[in-house]
């Protein structure tokens, strides 16, 4: 008798997992496919992302970076963070914009118009060339829309009115 219900045990196991394996096989097979689609994915990814960093050097590179002051110029320049900010303000740029103008990293403008570092002597000669153009140049050769003024309302003066008695 044990034969007989170790047979019985056996056949159900073995059309249980046949049951499963039908069941589940589809689903593997997606599995299977997704897969393969993410790998491929990430890979175009990668691809991408290497060429938009091979871009970016290449912009950096040419970008519109000002002829540089001559050094007798550049010698008798001083420069304070004051001074950067008060230049930056009267071209009407950002942080960034002054950054990509003079191919450095913002953080490089920040800190110099935070007085915590200065310019490096071939970033300082372009500054004081920067410092002979005028708005329009910088956003010309930035590419970029002038800044459009914003109107104001003229305040008025309002006067009280006495109550009446």
């Amino acid at each position: 008798m044990p034969n007989f219900a170790k047979a019985i045990k056996e056949e159900i196991t073995r059309l249980a997992k046949k049951e499963v394996k039908k069941a589940s096989g589809p689903l593997n097979d997606r599995v299977r496919r997704l897969s393969r689609t993410v790998s491929s994915q990430e890979k175009k990814i990668a691809r991408l992302e290497k060429t938009v960093a091979k871009q970016e050097k290449e912009l950096r590179q040419a970008a519109p970076v000002p002829e540089a002051a001559p050094p007798e110029e550049v010698k008798k320049a001083r420069i304070s963070p004051r001074l950067v900010k008060s230049q930056r303000k009267r071209l009407k740029l950002n942080q960034n914009q002054l950054a990509e103008l003079l191919n450095v990293s913002v953080a490089a403008v920040r800190s110099w118009e935070q007085g915590r570092a200065t310019p490096k002597d071939d970033t300082m000669a372009t500054f004081v060339a920067v410092r002979k153009l005028k708005p329009g140049e910088v956003w010309e050769r930035l590419g970029i829309e002038p800044p459009v003024k914003k109107k104001t309302r003229k305040k008025t003066k309002r006067t009280r009115r006495k109550k009446s008695e």
